[in-house]
This record gives C-alpha cells, sequence and structure tokens, in this order.
C-alpha cells in the first residue's frame, strides 16, 4: 500500500469515528435531557454531555476539512 492509499485509509477511518462519536454524544445527550425531565439526573450532567456533543462537533468538523 503506498502512502497516499494509507493516507486516504486513515481519513476515511478518521472520518468514522468522528461521525460515530458524534452520534454517540448526540445519543447521550437526548437521554440525559430525557432524564433530567424526569428528575433523574442533574443539570451539570446535561451540561457536560452538550460540551461533549460540540466537541464531537468540532472534531467532525475537523476531520471533513482534513478530507
Amino acid at each position: 500500500m503506498d502512502n497516499e492509499t494509507l493516507h486516504e485509509t486513515t481519513l476515511e477511518h478518521a472520518l468514522d469515528v468522528a461521525k460515530a462519536n458524534h452520534k454517540e454524544a448526540a445519543r447521550l445527550l437526548e437521554q440525559a435531557r430525557a432524564a433530567h425531565a424526569a428528575g433523574d439526573v442533574g443539570e451539570d450532567r446535561v451540561q457536560q454531555l452538550e460540551s461533549l456533543l460540540h466537541l464531537a462537533e468540532e472534531d467532525l468538523r475537523r476531520v471533513i476539512r482534513e478530507q
């Protein structure tokens, strides 16, 4: 495998990982918001997961730019 092919494969993998991380962060935040509405988790946990989603969005945008 030449360096260009390896680089493309690595970027494809990075994109797959970034998409999966973003999807998982969104799922966790959705669950936390529902649990917060039910009184099962505190606002601090929702805020933590909002920050996580923000980081996942930034990472996804960065990986897309590098494509």
